[in-house]
């Protein structure tokens, strides 16, 4: 199989110590790096983003095989950082989050991703935390495999279908949890 191009993604804040990232994005990302894949991610200073670029440069991945995507305002506060490293930066039309975030998935070919569980968003955000709130994390999966943001899907749903190529049986699981 051909190399693939992954777009990592995560949340913003990733815990003490970056617990949350250690404990569940290493072997997805171990895994993709045996396979020779690329990866794409986004360039905030924190979280999965920062995580996982650390963890990718130390591994060693060749810095060529990384691309950041940002926003031209993130390429003017962010863009001579990342060019230092030696990694690829492209600076996308649009000045949103979405805008970047969607032409991620328009680069890729799978997802790393994971996103929290209701019990963990409770405990992590206590009395801030929102019934029904859509991460952008989620929203990539969403864009990715086709769900609409009407639709409620769980983190269960979002965190068990992750990996390469998995076509006709993903879409199967999907349209059995959709009712499709």
């Amino acid at each position: 199989m051909p190399p693939q191009i992954a777009f990592i993604s995560g949340p913003i804040d990733t815990g003490q110590n970056e617990s949350y990232f250690h404990t569940h994005y290493p072997p997805l990302l171990t895994a993709a790096i045996a396979r020779n894949d690329s990866f794409v991610l986004g360039p905030l200073p924190y979280g999965v983003d920062s995580d996982a670029l650390s963890y990718l440069l130390q591994y060693p991945v060749p810095p060529a095989r990384i691309t950041i995507f940002v926003t031209s305002r993130e390429d003017s506060l962010w863009g001579m950082q990342f060019r230092a490293l030696g990694v690829n930066v492209h600076v996308v039309e649009g000045d949103s989050t979405h805008d970047r975030d969607a032409a991620m998935t328009a680069a890729s070919t799978y997802d790393i991703l994971r996103i929290r569980t209701e019990e963990e968003a409770k405990q992590m955000y206590g009395k801030l935390w929102r019934e029904g709130y859509v991460t952008n994390t989620e929203r990539n999966w969403r864009r990715r495999t086709g769900v609409g943001e009407d639709e409620r899907v769980g983190a269960e749903v979002v965190n068990g279908v992750l990996g390469v190529n998995e076509g006709k049986q993903k879409k199967r699981f999907l349209g059995k949890v959709l009712g499709r």
